[in-house]
């Protein structure tokens, strides 16, 4: 209902330019011009946004995750392919918005943290400037689950807790504080049961692309249509 209404907007302001254009009629046939020549309308970064003011300067940032060791089994490395479906969204969305940001490849970021077991318990700017960032994105990954609470198993519901850290190397005592994230997937009225066609790991796999996406919106801006096809 509210994409419909978005475009009837759009629709009305086609028509709004028509007229303001002074002439004493309106052509119609200009009115999809109006329609994709307009630019999405956007949510902006729900934290911050990463990408540089000026959209020709680059932004390069360091993607930490770290995950507790009682997790569900079913979560075993979860960190990893966590931070690439987050990699990949920020990616798309820097994309569409034109924005130039370089994420530290991943394979590096492990190697450091091989090299440097404690590496949790150094400061994220420090390991920032290690591999000269601008900023450090971390995720502490508390709990995960596949399933609906109460269900017994029954129905798949993903839930997350965790808490999300935008640091910014350079200046990192002007950091906004941790901020804590949960979410669930999919929406009430969509929970599935688990005899359906999709097996755990692929409803796993959809679960972790859907949060890859919602924590991607804390650093840039997405479409407002997102929010309605996102889960």
């Amino acid at each position: 209902m509210a994409l419909a209404r978005w475009w009837r907007n759009l629709a009305s302001c086609a028509l709004a330019a028509c007229a303001l254009t002074g002439t004493t009629g309106c052509n119609l046939a200009a009115v999809p011009y109006f329609l994709f020549c307009m630019e999405d309308p956007k949510h902006q970064a729900e934290i911050q946004k990463i990408a540089a003011p000026n959209k020709k300067d680059e932004r390069k940032v360091v993607l930490l995750t770290y995950h507790r060791l009682d997790l569900r089994p079913e979560f075993a490395n979860c960190d990893r392919e966590l931070t690439h479906s987050v990699e990949r969204h920020i990616k798309q969305l820097a994309e569409v918005n034109k924005e130039k940001i370089t994420l530290v490849h991943q394979r590096k970021i492990e190697d450091y943290k091989t090299t440097h077991p404690d590496w949790k318990d150094e400061e994220l700017a420090d390991i920032g400037k290690h591999f000269g960032a601008d900023w450090v994105i971390y995720l502490e990954v508390n709990s995960l689950g596949l399933y609906e609470q109460g269900s017994g198993g029954t129905l798949y519901r993903g839930k997350a807790d965790m808490t999300i850290s935008l640091v910014d190397v350079k200046n990192p005592d002007d950091s906004r504080p941790p901020q804590a994230f949960t979410c669930s997937y999919p929406r009430e009225s969509r929970i599935q049961m688990t005899s359906a066609d999709k097996s755990p790991s692929e409803f796993r796999q959809m679960f972790m692309d859907y949060l890859g996406r919602r924590v991607s919106w804390k650093f840039t801006a997405h479409p407002t249509r997102d929010d309605f096809y996102a889960d």
